[in-house]
């Protein structure tokens, strides 16, 4: 029974991808996408520095193991064991929570509510089509409302961006920028003919900014995080633009030795243990219960 429960296992072990060889671990991602604030401010360099090796899974004492299953699966050798269950850890005593009174909830709340009104934070999330990286379709949301704007930028200088301040309001932002290119339909290799489908562009300014073509135009909440961006960017143009080129040679080092660096089977040791169970308790000891006026 144990060995076909652990054919079964291995089974689904074959269509698992973290344990099949995709589990290498990712070319780092710069850290100018999390730690990106107002404005891009000292261009800092990023240089691929290729993933540690991983260290090899530390070896247990025999004793301490119950039963111990391997078989060959997709290139490498997967084994399964059974410890001993693990010691109870020592009972730690919590130190008691305060409780808040209802007094102290309300001033909380109050402090909270009046924080909330004299610095809002939104959550802006773009959707940018950018054209021939010349002009960029944004699409965004506000209030339940729908919003659209063409901007003169190419937004894909500006995936580094998080987080805009457009005076005491606050703007969170995740943008998915993807790009579209307006020249002659192109057949693919299997035949398929992309005729691309590229919308009317209004007149742009020559200067950084935006034409709301969709939404409230007076609703400040709604663009102030949009006209940010174009300050930001009017700002620091040379900043975004080469932050932008760095990023580009960076994830062309990360293909490139991901390609000269094919992830590998690797053996695959799973560890587990049963928790511990309670006491049986012996039939022997049990009463003879029987119900007052006859037999159960």
């Amino acid at each position: 029974m144990k060995q076909f429960l652990f054919q079964i296992f291995l089974t689904w072990l074959a269509y698992c991808p973290l344990l099949r060889g995709e589990d290498t671990p990712a070319a780092p991602v710069p850290e100018s996408d999390s730690n990106a604030s107002e404005t891009v401010g000292p261009l800092a360099t990023l240089e691929f520095v290729p993933p540690a090796p991983r260290q090899p899974i530390p070896a247990v004492p025999e004793s301490e193991v119950i039963q111990r299953f391997s078989m060959a699966e997709g290139g490498r050798t997967v084994t399964m064991e059974e410890l001993v269950p693990l010691e109870d850890p020592p009972f730690v005593e919590k130190a008691a929570v305060p409780v808040p009174t209802p007094e102290e909830i309300a001033a909380r709340r109050a402090e909270w509510l009046e924080e909330s009104r004299a610095h809002p934070v939104f959550t802006l999330g773009l959707s940018g089509t950018v054209y021939d990286h010349e002009a960029t379709l944004l699409r965004w949301t506000h209030g339940g409302e729908e919003y659209e704007a063409w901007s003169n930028i190419d937004f894909n200088v500006m995936r580094c961006m998080c987080t805009v301040e457009a005076g005491n309001t606050s703007y969170l932002l995740f943008m998915m920028i993807g790009d579209e290119s307006s020249t002659p339909p192109r057949k693919t290799k299997s035949g398929i003919v992309i005729t691309p489908k590229v919308p009317a562009i209004p007149p742009l300014p020559k200067d950084p900014g935006f034409v709301l073509v969709k939404g409230n135009q007076q609703n400040e909440e709604a663009i102030g995080g949009i006209r940010k961006l174009h300050e930001l960017y009017a700002a620091d143009r040379e900043q975004f633009i080469a932050a932008y080129q760095q990023r580009l040679i960076y994830e062309a080092a990360a293909l490139a030795w991901e390609k000269e660096h094919p992830p590998q089977p690797e053996n695959v040791t799973i560890r587990w243990w049963r928790g511990k169970r309670a006491p049986q308790q012996n039939p022997d000891s049990l009463s003879d219960t029987r119900t007052e006026g006859g037999t159960p």
